[in-house]
């Protein structure tokens, strides 16, 4: 069998994939623009077109269809991004353990939140993690849990903590916080003199969910549906702040995480009521079972005991 090898250029007679412009390759795939690529890896578009038409040749094989918008990858290109996302982590992993060996002192962390995880929970374990290491530089994106699944699947983010489980066998998913979800109303409201609420008595009222792709509102319609009902929303919105506005307002009520609305609750701006199904949103932290852990990702699962890799 053939060996292909990665190499920092190509001689004659050597089938190697040069290092430099697969790194600019797989930049590229990352924003499918050559220019944001650029910008990116600090060098002009042309250089970015000649780095990638040099990877074209050196392969045979075109890895990018240029389009009116930008550019998307091949087959070719997307099965050559899969191995440069491994490459790419085994080498910032590799930087990692060099720079550590002497104890925990540098290095790059990048997380994932779930817009609810990052608004109420996810500080306090990055709190906790810079007291412990505070010399490792710390990024944090926020998005719903859809994107930040696709994120740490694309080995863009180290890690994600989303609300709910990952089925995703490219995953490994570990729970780690549990919340309680509780109907949220205006004070005043004709059902706040329910003790409990179930949730065939919020059919007659406008309810505000987040947006498709949300874990909250996944969790929502599964409840609708085994009561053999549809949410039909009155209102879409992609932040709990926002929601809490509008059910403030009188717009509508909501369901929603008890850490979430528990400083409104506190002020009196809003009430809240248990659910008699008693729904909890559970967060885990997910992590790409491919990904070569370095110690500073290694540091970070070990804060969540439930999220330490075991035997690995």
């Amino acid at each position: 069998m053939k060996r292909i090898r990665v190499a920092q250029g190509k001689q004659k007679g050597d089938a190697g994939i040069p290092l430099a412009p697969l790194e600019t390759f797989h930049v590229v795939a990352r924003h499918q623009s050559f220019s944001q690529a650029g910008k990116q890896l600090g060098i002009s578009q042309p250089a970015v077109t000649q780095q990638i038409r040099r990877l074209e040749r050196s392969l045979g094989l075109m890895l990018f269809d240029r389009t009116g918008r930008g550019v998307v990858l091949t087959d070719a290109g997307k099965t050559l991004d899969g191995f440069a996302q491994r490459i790419f982590s085994l080498l910032d992993a590799a930087r990692d353990a060099m720079s550590n060996l002497t104890g925990l002192q540098t290095g790059h962390l990048e997380i994932g939140a779930s817009r609810t995880a990052g608004a109420y929970y996810v500080a306090e374990l990055l709190d906790g993690f810079k007291k412990r290491y505070p010399g490792v530089r710390v990024s944090l994106t926020v998005g719903n849990s859809e994107s930040i699944l696709a994120k740490v699947l694309d080995f863009t983010l180290h890690a994600g903590l989303i609300a709910g489980p990952s089925d995703d066998p490219h995953l490994t998913s570990a729970p780690v916080i549990r919340d309680q979800m509780l109907v949220i109303l205006p004070p005043g409201h004709a059902l706040a003199g329910h003790s409990v609420i179930a949730i065939p008595d919020l059919r007659e009222h406008p309810l505000i969910l987040r947006e498709p792709g949300s874990a909250t509102r996944r969790q929502i319609e599964q409840a609708f549906r085994a009561h053999g009902l549809v949410v039909t929303p009155t209102m879409e919105l992609e932040s709990n702040e926002a929601i809490k506005s509008a059910v403030a307002d009188g717009i509508g009520v909501a369901i929603m995480a008890h850490a979430a609305v528990a400083q409104e609750v506190s002020a009196g701006r809003l009430i809240t009521r248990p659910l008699r199904e008693s729904l909890t949103l559970d967060f885990s932290l997910i992590y790409h079972r491919d990904r070569i852990l370095s110690p500073v990702v290694a540091a970070f699962l070990a804060l969540a005991p439930s999220a330490a890799p075991r035997g690995r």
